[in-house]
Order: C-alpha cells, then sequence, then structure tokens
C-alpha cells in the first residue's frame, strides 16, 4: 500500500520535491494511516499537521487533540490547532451540526483525509438529497483552495485527497499491519446518521450484488467528472447568448434560450446558487410558456417571467442611507440658451430654487404619491404610475425616490430617480437655478 500511495502523491504533487504538506489530522484511523503513509514516504515531503477541537464529544474531543499533538511531539512534527463551540456556531447561523462543522473546518483548513467509501457515501447521499451532474462526480481527489495564493503571486496551494483511491478495508488492514494507532469514534457506529447508516447497513447489501461495488461507482464518478468537464466548457461557451447582468439583476432571454435548447439544464446551471429547488427548477421551466408576471420565490432571490424574459433580483435591498450616499445632487446658474431638454437620460434636471437641500434616497413605499411631470393638479398613486410603465414586482421595489423636507417637515417627492420629476419642481422660463439629479450605479 505504501508504493501505490507513493504513486499517487508523486501524481497529486506533480512530482515536486520541495512541496510541502499540512495534514489535516482527527485521530481517527483514516486520518492517522495517512499521516503515517506521509511519514515513511519515499518522498520525504515536508510536514505538518492541523488538528480541529470541535467540542461535539466532550472529554473525548479533547482526548483526540492530546492524542494527536502526543503523535507530533514523538515523530518531530509541526503541530496546529484551532477549536470552536460547533454548537453554538450552528446555532447562531442556522446550520445543522455538521455543516457547521464543515464550514469551520474549511475555513480555517479546507482538508480531511478521506478514502473511497466516503467518495461512494457522498455519491449515494447525494442522489438521495437530489443533485446535479456535480453531485455524481464525488469528492474532487485534488483542487486549488479558493484565495490561496503562493510567494509568487499564483493560485498555488492545493488541496488533495490521497486517499480517496484506497477502500476503508485496505485502510484497516494497513493500521493493522503497521502497528498505526489510532482513536475510535464512537459516534461513527450510530446509524441515526444517514453516512453511518449507508457504511453499516447499505454497504454490505450493496457488496452482495457487486462486490466490487466501490471501484464500479468510482469509475462511474471518473466519467461524471469527465463529462461535466465537457458541459461546462458548452455552458461557458453559451452563456453570453442567453443572459446578462442588469445592475446586478440576472436577465435571462427567453427565446434565445428555447434556441438552445434543454431548457431545463441551461436553466439550473443559469440559476446555480440563488436557492431555487429542484420543484421550482421544474415549475420555472413550466411557466415559460405561461404569461407575464408569475414570481418564484427562494430564500435569496425572486425570479420574475415577463414576456420574452426572466429577471433574477436578489432580495437584499440597500437601506436609505446607502441610497442617498449614491444620489447625485448638482447645482448650476441657468445661462442664455439654456434648454431643459438637452440632458443625459439618466439625469432629471428641477429647479433648484423649488427645493429645499438637501436631498435624500429611499426605496418606495406603500401610499407614496406625487405629481408626475405633465399632470397640472392632483397627485397620483406611485403604485399606479409604475404599474403604467409595465414595471415588474421586483422592478417596483428597486426604484428610487428621492425627497425633500418641505417648511412643515413633511417629506415631499421630488423625482423618480432616473425616470420623472414631480411636476412642481420643473424647470419654466422663470428659472435662474437648476438642481441637475442623478443616481450613478453603485461602484464595484
Amino acid at each position: 500500500m505504501q508504493d501505490r500511495f507513493d504513486r499517487t502523491l508523486a501524481r497529486l504533487t506533480d512530482g515536486r520535491p520541495d512541496s510541502r504538506v499540512l495534514l489535516a489530522v482527527s485521530g481517527g484511523i483514516d486520518s492517522m494511516t495517512m499521516a503515517d503513509l506521509f511519514l515513511h514516504s519515499a518522498l520525504r515531503l515536508p510536514l505538518a499537521v492541523a488538528h480541529f477541537n470541535f467540542h461535539l464529544r466532550g472529554a473525548d474531543s479533547n482526548g483526540d487533540e492530546a492524542f494527536v499533538a502526543d503523535w507530533c511531539r514523538r515523530n518531530g512534527i509541526l503541530f496546529f490547532r484551532q477549536e470552536a463551540d460547533t454548537k453554538a456556531y450552528a446555532a447562531a447561523h442556522g446550520l445543522s451540526v455538521e455543516m457547521a462543522a464543515r464550514r469551520l473546518r474549511y475555513d480555517w483548513f479546507t482538508g480531511v483525509a478521506h478514502n473511497l467509501d466516503d467518495n461512494a457515501e457522498t455519491l449515494l447521499l447525494h442522489l438521495l438529497r437530489g443533485t446535479g451532474l456535480r453531485g455524481l462526480t464525488g469528492i474532487r481527489e485534488t483542487m486549488l483552495l479558493r484565495g490561496a495564493e503562493d510567494a509568487s503571486g499564483s493560485a498555488g496551494v492545493r488541496l488533495i485527497r490521497p486517499l480517496l483511491d484506497f477502500s476503508r478495508r485496505e485502510i484497516e488492514a494497513y493500521a493493522v499491519r503497521a502497528g498505526v494507532e489510532f482513536r475510535v469514534d464512537a459516534t461513527n457506529a450510530d446509524v441515526s446518521i444517514a453516512r453511518n447508516r449507508l457504511r453499516h447497513e447499505v454497504f454490505p447489501q450493496l457488496a452482495q450484488i457487486n462486490p466490487a461495488f466501490l471501484r464500479t461507482l468510482q469509475t462511474e464518478m471518473r466519467h461524471f467528472g469527465q463529462a461535466e468537464l465537457l458541459l461546462d466548457e458548452v455552458f461557458a461557451a453559451g452563456k453570453a447568448d442567453i443572459c446578462s447582468d442588469r445592475d446586478g439583476v440576472l436577465c435571462i432571454d427567453i427565446p434565445a434560450l428555447r434556441r438552445k435548447g434543454q431548457c431545463g439544464w441551461w436553466l439550473y446551471r443559469l440559476l446555480e446558487g440563488c436557492g431555487f429547488n429542484a420543484d421550482q427548477l421544474g415549475q420555472i421551466e413550466r411557466s415559460l410558456d405561461a404569461l407575464s408576471g408569475k414570481t418564484f420565490l427562494s430564500a435569496t432571490h425572486r425570479l420574475v417571467k415577463d414576456r420574452r424574459e426572466l429577471r433574477v433580483y436578489p432580495l437584499s435591498l440597500p437601506d436609505s442611507a446607502d441610497l442617498t450616499d449614491r444620489l447625485d445632487v448638482r447645482t448650476f446658474a441657468v445661462m442664455p440658451g439654456f434648454d431643459p431638454k438637452q440632458k443625459p437620460d439618466d439625469v432629471l434636471f428641477v429647479d433648484a430654487d423649488k427645493v429645499r437641500m438637501p436631498l435624500a434616497a429611499r426605496p418606495p413605499k406603500e401610499g407614496d404619491r406625487f405629481r408626475p411631470f405633465g399632470m397640472h393638479r392632483g397627485t397620483k398613486l406611485l403604485s399606479d404610475f409604475f404599474t403604467d410603465l409595465k414595471l415588474d414586482v421586483e422592478q417596483k421595489r428597486r426604484e428610487v425616490v428621492v425627497t425633500m423636507q418641505n417648511e412643515n417637515g413633511d417629506e415631499v417627492i421630488v423625482a423618480i430617480a432616473g425616470r420623472r420629476i414631480d411636476d412642481r419642481f420643473k424647470v419654466t422660463a422663470r428659472t435662474r437655478s437648476v438642481a441637475a439629479i442623478s443616481f450613478p450605479a453603485p461602484r464595484e
């Protein structure tokens, strides 16, 4: 097993003898076997060990940490540790304990020892919970760490899983032969945990059908991974034909989407990360033939179906202070020959002597009224004005209302940024000073 491990390690490190390795070691049989294989590897790579204490098993968690630290001391290996109250973190962030531990570990050190059984477990769990093609590729053997750069500025820090090609039976056999010491986590026998139930109850049944099912699944995952790479190229080449980003809003061209074919797959890829579940994605695909106005809501986004496009809006909106900070108001004196119609489309002119500074900006509120330019008496509900413009529900939420306070301290709408001024503040032949109002897009 050592020779095979060394060949795998040489491949994953590109044969670089100067590769430095930080091992994620929990103290269990998998990670301690990995540590022993690294320790005795013919490649003699410089090693250090990282251990995360999640404090999930009381004194046993502290025992794991002490065990790993002692192993490092006896073998002259640098030891790093980190700890967290995982249950408190999970409660504070609305996560399961398992997901909280994963996030904490990956925030600090994005690597653990995985084996062939883990990979098969991950594949089956993804299938049971619902997954796209990416979930069928299992655990990646190697990947560049996000945001990790070496001293030269290039992405040089890589996560590797050198035990991914070894079964649990092989690992256990090696541990016995090599006398590898390890800690036993009693929770690994708890079949109420989905992964443990697969390992202890489902895998034996699959082995009766196909004794080599782990290798079979590994082969299939490799094929799925190759297919995913090809489809990634298709997606990258065709995405710009279908969608665009307009001020942070994802706009999907429905006719262009239909011309591509396989609308369900394109929607799945385009809407990744927007929080829509499988049922919603199916409904969105079927809505392509529906009337305009249908909406779909996830925890983070709202999708609105228009006649020719799907618009996907993030639910978060800037607060009024941020909007006011972005508001640009510039005042200038009227010069001979000034024509208020000669202006950029995104700029509005008002009579500066009719407004009270400073102006402020905020989102629309229910019951807002103003007198649109050209309306000489009375006022109009802002919601009706937006309806006349055929804005969808999210576009209405994202409009910007420019206001001032009158002499009585009451709020008065001066303009709708980029669209219309209130007629009471229009520029006339008697205007001597003009305020130019614009609302630039946020800086990246």
